[in-house]
């Protein structure tokens, strides 16, 4: 037993860990801010940051906030396609801030800087103010959060929730005007009925043929039998002539405007029983997607042409078995 607690201590010093807590082998390493010692700092905040740290930087993202003459609101993460992006806000984002440094006693948070360096995934975070007397508050914690953290930063997010909004719709109608440009290089179709829309699935990938080989990839389960045999139907083929395929998806693009699309991402009040659908167009010059329960405009016409159109072109190339197949 003590060989094996020897190994261990001398795998967390190469990991750079440091000695366990016998007490606790998962214990937090770092000091934990200045709690009940910390002074109330009664100054307007000038600068509010916040940073979240996803798992290997995923969803990662920044808020920041200056309170000058003109209040502004930087956005920034890894999910969000436009890069860093600002926006004028009104004072009322100053007094909710204010609110929910008091609200949450903020002040205790100041040093807070643990780590639980057992953990090598996870999450983590990074909260800054700038207070007008110019002292600052400062907290860092990976995968350790100071006491009542959740609830600090759930209702912060609903601060910045509209504010986040009106950035991604304006910065996604940018994109929309600016359009794509270039052939089609992939394909991604997904429609998943689920609840009272019935049990059909139709899952499209299909790559240009220079990036794999066998680029066309399809999964389907039709049970009401209205575009594919009943059953299921699974490919990994390789789709000869994709050019002539993609010239046909890009008319049927161009024809239903599903450029204006892109970037939506919106669920239906009844989402159980409405149809679940993903697409993904990627053109050598940008690309078009969209998911939801929620349907876009020009939605079922388009799904039908679409799924008919991959049926086509599927038969045309000898690719779908034929009904003695099926059945066997």
């Amino acid at each position: 037993m003590k060989k094996k607690s020897k190994i261990l201590e001398k795998i967390r010093t190469i990991l750079g860990m440091g000695p366990s807590d016998p007490k606790d082998p998962f214990s937090y390493e770092g000091p934990e801010g200045e709690g009940e010692k910390a002074v109330e700092n009664d100054s307007d905040i000038a600068e509010f940051e916040y940073r979240y740290i996803g798992s290997i930087g995923a969803n990662s993202h920044s808020y920041h906030v200056k309170f000058d003459e003109s209040a502004i609101f930087t956005l920034e993460g890894m999910q969000y396609p436009f890069g860093e992006v600002s926006m004028e806000v009104d004072a009322n984002t100053a007094a909710q801030i204010a609110a929910l440094y008091k609200k949450h006693n903020l002040r205790k948070w100041n040093g807070y800087d643990r780590t639980a360096r057992h953990v090598l995934d996870g999450d983590g975070f990074t909260l800054k103010i700038k207070f007008r007397d110019g002292k600052q508050l400062h907290a860092h914690g990976s995968n350790a959060f100071p006491k009542g953290y959740r609830e600090f930063r759930d209702e912060m997010r609903e601060i910045f929730k509209p504010l986040v909004a009106q950035i991604v719709e304006r910065e996604n109608r940018k994109i929309i005007e600016r359009g794509v440009s270039g052939k089609i290089t992939s394909v991604l179709a997904n429609f998943i009925q689920r609840g009272n829309s019935g049990r059909d699935e139709y899952k499209i990938f299909v790559l240009s043929p220079d990036l794999r080989e066998k680029n066309c990839d399809v999964h389907i389960v039709s049970d009401s039998g209205t575009y594919f045999e009943e059953g299921k139907l699974d490919l990994y083929v390789t789709l000869t002539d994709t050019p002539a395929f993609f010239e046909k998806v890009d008319a049927l693009i161009k024809k239903y405007d599903i450029m204006q699309w892109y970037g939506w991402e919106k669920a239906a009040e009844d989402y159980n029983n409405e149809e679940w659908f993903q697409v993904s167009f990627s053109y050598e010059g940008g690309n078009i997607s969209a998911h939801g329960t929620l349907h876009p405009e020009n939605y079922d016409a388009f799904r039908e042409e679409l799924i008919r159109l991959i049926k086509d072109s599927l038969q045309e190339r000898g690719l779908l078995p034929n009904k003695e197949e099926a059945g066997e």
